[in-house]
């Protein structure tokens, strides 16, 4: 709360002393029924994590201010609150709650920034792709408080033939978890080539460890300047740490590499990537390929046009390196190990990475109950004490179609459908529902509704699940917004 506060005044003290600056707010209210007892996958997923999972009511407002200084220099601040009302599940425990969407207060020199608090990092791809181009970080789970240095894209030369991209930064989650006070690190490098004027070649990677925090079963983890420094390098623990820490490397970790291509033509901007999750060192040197989300994506020039987007994704997470963690050495390989090795008389493969999970950070990649990177990967139901401890599905493959444009001037609408096999974990119980590798079929179809003098957008979205693996249903969504900017 403390943090909080200190944002609000900065906030409120931008406001006040800046001469010139630009304010946007924005509101909005929105109703959710379905014939099941969840909303369908695509009217619940995204959105930051606030959209409810069952039949409801949800406000949201807020407001974003910027301040340019001039000689390079500029501020911004911005807050969105969220309010709804719906009935009881496993993620919301009370009939009405509240929540703080976004909090954050900004600072740039030139391509240099440095954002406090819980701001939405952007997605590259836009939300008709299934993670918006990160696989890791989609947008999919609330806005995690901490610090990220960032910057844009620095150049070396006027052509702009070649740039990095870089961003540095620490988190604390502060959802209820297995292991409370869990802190994040984060730093990612991007290197962008562009060899003629029409296509630009972006290859990327980005590291995310969680740290530190108390654990029901080993206690306080360990949190020094030491230990950050350990993280920093994906290094093991000291003495103090648990042996898993000690045998592995401190901590949870994780990220992605990616390959992103971009086409330029006079009517079109043709995208490929290939965005790949890395749990360990195997998955690190690509011994998990061909697993990732490939993306293929066109956006027309003409915002305009009756089609101004179209995604195809594929999406596999089933091989993680392989099936086997380690097996049985034999007399000759141990003739070679060190007896004094943890893992004397086994070879590590370096399989069964599964993503996005761990054993010592039971609630693995999750803010707030919701997978914090592909929506696709299950979590299990949280806890009685409302955490969730375990991911119910790692192994899947699935087909995503989006396609976004304008029914006429003034109707933008969007279309998502998602096919998917879903295979649950390597060495699950045979009883597991994941064992008849259920298949699902979720749709969305949203429409909306905008005057172009007035700063109100009125929308619907029809959503539907069939398959095996959520409860068939249908939902209906009503949503009214209001944006308005201003330049002082």
């Amino acid at each position: 709360m403390r943090i909080l506060t200190v944002i609000l005044l900065l906030s409120a003290s931008i406001c006040v002393n800046a001469r010139e600056w630009k304010a946007s707010w924005e509101a909005s209210a929105r109703m959710g029924g379905t014939t099941g007892t969840y909303m369908p996958f695509w009217s619940r997923t995204g959105g930051d994590g606030i959209l409810p999972v069952r039949s409801a009511a949800l406000l949201t407002a807020g407001c974003d201010f910027a301040y340019d200084h001039g000689d390079g220099w500029s501020f911004g601040a911005g807050l969105n609150l969220a309010g709804a009302v719906s009935p009881r599940s496993p993620q919301n425990r009370t009939v009405a709650y509240a929540l703080v969407d976004r909090l954050y207060l900004s600072g740039s020199w030139k391509m240099l920034h440095l954002d406090l608090g819980m701001r939405p990092r952007s997605q590259e791809l836009g939300d008709l792709s299934i993670t918006g181009g990160n696989v890791v970080y989609s947008g999919n789970a609330r806005n995690i408080p901490g610090v990220n240095l960032r910057t844009d894209w620095i150049f070396f030369e006027k052509g702009h033939r070649v740039g990095i991209k870089a961003n540095f930064a620490h988190y604390h989650m502060i959802d209820r978890r297995y292991v409370r006070g869990t802190m994040v690190h984060n730093k990612a490098l991007a290197l962008k080539v562009a060899p003629s004027r029409t296509v630009d070649i972006t290859m990327g990677i980005e590291h995310w460890a969680q740290w530190g925090g108390n654990s029901p079963e080993f206690g306080p983890q360990p949190s020094s300047m030491a230990d950050y420094l350990r993280i920093l390098v994906a290094s093991k623990g000291d003495r103090t740490a648990t042996e898993s820490s000690r045998v592995n490397v401190l901590g949870n970790h994780l990220g992605r590499e990616y390959l992103k291509v971009d086409w330029k033509s006079r009517a079109f901007v043709m995208t490929f990537q290939y965005d790949k999750p890395f749990e360990d060192g195997s998955g690190l040197k690509f011994r998990n390929f061909p697993d990732g989300v490939w993306s293929l994506k066109f956006s027309m020039n003409d915002r305009n046009a009756a089609v101004t987007d179209i995604v195809y994704e594929f999406v596999n997470t089933t091989w993680q390196s392989g099936p086997e963690h380690d097996r049985e050495a034999t007399p000759e390989e141990m003739e070679l190990q060190n007896p004094e090795s943890p893992w004397y008389g086994r070879v590590v493969l370096g399989g069964q990475d599964d993503y996005f999970a761990n054993t010592e950070y039971r609630s693995g990649w999750t803010n707030y109950g919701r997978v914090i990177g592909l929506p696709l990967i299950l979590p299990s139901l949280p806890s009685e004490g409302g955490a969730v401890e375990t991911m119910a599905s790692t192994r899947l493959r699935a087909h995503h179609f989006g396609i976004g444009g304008n029914i006429c001037e003034g109707y933008p609408y969007r279309f998502k459908a998602t096919y998917s096999c879903n295979y649950g974990c390597y060495d699950q119980p045979e009883e597991s529902v994941f064992s008849a590798e259920p298949w699902q079929l979720s749709l969305a179809f949203e429409v909306g509704f905008k005057r172009r003098n007035l700063p109100v957008l009125i929308s619907a979205g029809l959503y539907g699940d069939i398959g095996r693996l959520y409860q068939n249903s249908v939902g209906l969504t009503l949503k009214i917004s209001y944006r308005d900017f201003r330049l002082f």
